[in-house]
């Protein structure tokens, strides 16, 4: 296994739900959201991309699931045998430090923009009534007008000059986020 630092090895592995304790009965998800992932995994992947963290218990073969409960969830309600997770092996101690770490790490993995992400979103600025941009989260009634009003943008460049890098960048990923 890689080290990930002194004292923790992990990799990614596959393995059965039945494999997995759990101790929390409910990660308090929406049933709506655990019935669009588990769909997609009925009908599109069959997989899981995002991995829970496990640990090693005293038990051969068996885990004790630290993270993704909704995850766990969700592959019980589609039916799949097995899952990916990243099993962590060191002391528990050290576990905390490291889902402290992914959890400050996740927030990092964020879809990357790629050009027609800033076509369409400058077309969607440039074409759009009041109402309709406003239907972006972060865009008020106060910044609908200033956008309105000093259209039209012709790059992602002009736009971050024109309204500010933070909140051009802020609304583009809010653009791009999937509506559920």
């Amino acid at each position: 296994m890689p080290d990930l630092y002194k004292g923790i090895e992990c990799k990614p592995y596959l393995i059965s739900l039945n494999q997995i304790e759990v101790f929390q009965k409910d990660s308090g998800t929406s049933p709506c959201m655990l019935e669009k992932i588990s769909s997609s995994w009925k009908d599109e992947f069959n997989c899981n991309f995002a991995l829970p963290l496990v640990c090693l218990t005293d038990r051969e073969d068996t885990y004790h699931l630290l993270t993704g409960l909704a995850i766990y969830e969700a592959a019980k309600l589609a039916n799949i045998e097995q899952i990916w997770v990243f099993i962590i092996a060191a002391q528990q101690v050290v576990i905390g430090k490291a889902i402290e770490q992914v959890t400050l790490q996740s927030k990092l993995n964020q879809r990357v923009i790629e050009p027609c992400d800033v076509e369409d979103f400058l077309s969607f600025l440039n074409n759009s009534d009041k109402s309709t941009l406003m239907s972006i989260p972060g865009i008020k009634d106060g910044y609908a007008k200033l956008i309105l009003d000093n259209r039209t943008y012709n790059s992602l460049e002009d736009l971050k000059h024109r309204l500010g890098v933070k909140r051009t960048l802020k609304w583009l990923k809010a653009y791009k986020e999937p509506k559920v």
